[in-house]
């Protein structure tokens, strides 16, 4: 059963919430079943050695597993007769070594009562499903990295993003010959539960995560997927000790949990609407980078352990520059620069600077190998690592531009490693070695010694 997250950095013991685990034999006989005895997520198999094995069973209390998990969005939900929403990590367990192997299909078929609604992110479907739904998952990573949402209070909303409307006629022939695409439009999804309707403007909501997606298709010109759903919550805490406010990328989806009290709607300040807009644009970026690229520990995904990864400054720092870098792309260039300037000084400077004197005094690997399991609990570790690495990747972007006359930016040498990704089918990661190489093959400008600054950097 998984403990780590994808992309969560974090730790949470899913496996304790697991109850009622039976295995049957195909003669319908039971299999012993032992839990590890060094206290692990995983359990052994006595099965004899003339029967084979045919079922595992086992339930989840949704109500006793939303109670022990204190951060709201590393947890599933239930709310009676309104709403479910099930993150797949936190309650598919896997069996050895499936977890591991690329190519494994499994077929996912989820039942609900009747009248209820059904949405897999896994599998979306651009009419509503009731009762019954069903998809496949190219393995258990995409398996575990998928969501369920069901439930008459689920808000439901399909968007057809063509692509012809979006890309030049010119762009848009060449990007989808490159990528063999014969699909014409994004199938794309906007998925709703909230507990405070009066605060939170659906169809504001809607319109603002449609176009972060746009701006995100315009600015990285590579469309790896044909169906995105972003999910949102906003859920009312169980008691004071329960947290919300993160957020997670996923693979074809971002669950977005938005902080109850949050006011979205037409009394709304511009700044309250666009940090908001940024957010879900953010989280959708990470569908290219690092879902898609990465650099080593990253993938293939280690779900009983934390991974220690040395470079999610890259994964969050860079992912959150370009997400700024789209969305202000898409301006006027007098509010493009303030759109900037924006996020660089009240995000990026801001908790670069806010950090205390003995985290801003960790090279940026180390940091980033300390919040590979606390970037979310102590937050402190994670903000200044997304600082410092977007701040990275804006001195990176201001040199390329500076180099080339503008003609030239940190795009273009995002845009080359995704393609090279891309060409290793999003599951070979980047070396370090390879990093600066890629920039001076996008743009002939070389980012070394900025690189080479930011990870070296000890005292601020």
């Amino acid at each position: 059963m998984p403990r780590s997250i994808p992309s969560g950095y974090n730790l949470q013991f899913y496996d304790s919430y697991v109850d009622n685990l039976i295995a049957k034999s195909s003669s319908g006989n039971f299999i012993t079943i032992k839990k590890e005895s060094t206290g692990g997520p995983r359990w052994t198999l006595e099965c004899a050695s003339n029967e084979t094995l045919s079922t595992i069973s086992y339930s989840i209390n949704l109500t006793k597993h939303e109670q022990g998990i204190l951060n709201i969005g590393d947890a599933s939900k239930i709310r009676l007769n309104r709403y479910i929403g099930i993150l797949g990590y936190s309650i598919f367990g896997y069996l050895e070594p499936m977890d591991k192997v690329e190519n494994f299909p499994v077929m996912l078929i989820v039942q609900s009562l009747l009248e209820w609604p059904i949405h897999l992110t896994l599998s979306p479907s651009n009419q509503q499903i009731y009762g019954t739904a069903s998809g496949i998952a190219k393995n258990y990573y995409h398996l575990a990295d998928s969501q369920i949402y069901m439930g008459p209070n689920m808000n439901f909303t399909y968007i057809s993003i063509s692509y012809d409307k979006l890309f030049p006629c010119s762009s848009l022939h060449q990007t989808l010959i490159e990528q063999n695409q014969t699909q014409i439009s994004l199938s794309f999804y906007v998925i709703i539960y909230t507990e405070d309707t009066k605060n939170f403007d659906i169809d504001m909501v809607i319109k603002l995560s449609v176009q972060a997606m746009k701006n995100l298709l315009l600015y990285n010109n590579i469309i790896p997927f044909s169906f995105y759903t972003v999910a949102m919550e906003m859920i009312k805490p169980l008691d004071d000790k329960h947290t919300g406010g993160f957020s997670i990328e996923h693979l074809n989806s971002c669950t977005i949990n938005v902080i109850y009290g949050t006011i979205i709607n037409k009394n709304s300040t511009d700044n309250q609407i666009k940090t908001f807009q940024y957010n879900i644009a953010h989280h959708i970026q990470h569908a290219w980078l690092p879902k898609r690229l990465f650099s080593i520990f990253y993938y293939p995904f280690t779900f009983e352990l934390t991974p220690v990864i040395d470079t999610i400054w890259f994964n969050e720092g860079f992912g959150q520059y370009i997400a700024m870098d789209a969305m202000a792309n898409a301006l006027p260039l007098n509010e493009s620069y303030e759109y900037r300037q924006y996020f660089i000084e009240n995000r990026f400077k801001y908790y670069f600077n806010l950090a205390p004197l003995f985290i801003k005094q960790m090279p940026l690997p180390y940091l980033s190998m300390i919040a590979s399991s606390l970037y979310s609990s102590d937050f402190r570790t994670g903000s200044n690592l997304y600082a410092r690495g977007a701040l990275m990747a804006k001195d990176m972007d201001e040199l390329i531009q500076s180099k080339t006359l503008k003609q030239k930016s940190l795009r273009d040498g995002i845009i080359y490693m995704v393609k090279w990704s891309e060409s290793n089918s999003y599951i070979i990661p980047f070396t370090m070695e390879q990093f600066p190489e890629f920039f001076m093959n996008a743009t002939n400008v070389d980012v070394s010694l900025v690189l080479e600054k930011w990870l070296q950097l000890t005292h601020i």
